[in-house]
């Protein structure tokens, strides 16, 4: 198979993830929401969207590092701090060394402040109730936990895309859009699982 034709099947994969065919049953479990956290939602998952497609046009490019940027800035625990540090002018590798260095101290979204620190994402927090300020509290548990591990693999994405040397194999490609499966595969489970209404 040739990289053409794996950067086709991930676009694929990405465009068949968001939604269950228009014909199907919907028998999705239904998650009410007030109006303003529903619109930030669907606008943050309209995001990740376009965060996947500037993704694969990065790697169709073998532009390996930019992918994982992405990945990194946009797409890890914690990605509405570091696009706000992004924003005020932080280049992804700074604010690659500033996420470690919080990791490292035990502070920061996935460790010990909860996950999605800020988003209301963290640990132990049910279904509508407090604990946290963004849309994550409006969820149920199962939700939260499919966002978390479209977090944690979007991490995972972007230290394997990292890690591609100068010259990439097809092996090295294989490798990251496998890693980018695992990305969409989060969200086709969730999508697959929850509607919101």
């Amino acid at each position: 198979m040739t990289i053409r034709n794996y950067i086709l099947c991930g676009t694929l994969l990405v465009l068949f993830a968001v939604a269950p065919p228009v014909w199907a049953d919907d028998d999705r479990e239904a998650v009410t929401l007030p109006p303003k956290i529903k619109e930030a939602l669907l606008a943050e998952m309209r995001g990740h969207m376009g965060n996947l497609d500037d993704i694969l046009s990065a790697v169709a490019e073998g532009n390996f590092k930019e992918a994982a940027d992405i990945a990194d800035v946009k797409m890890d625990f914690g990605h509405t701090m570091w696009e706000r540090l992004a924003d005020q002018g932080m280049s992804a590798d700074e604010i690659r060394a500033r996420k470690q260095q919080m990791r490292d101290m035990g502070q920061g979204p996935g460790q010990g402040m909860g996950q999605g620190m800020g988003q209301g994402m963290g640990q132990g927090m049910r279904h509508g109730q407090g604990g946290g300020t963004g849309i994550g509290r409006f969820m149920p548990d199962d939700f939260r936990e499919m966002g978390q591990g479209f977090h944690q693999a979007a991490a995972e994405f972007a230290a394997k895309a990292r890690a591609v040397g100068p010259n990439p194999s097809a092996a090295d490609y294989r490798t990251v859009l496998g890693a980018l499966e695992e990305v969409t595969a989060n969200c086709r489970s969730c999508h697959a699982t929850f509607r919101v209404k």
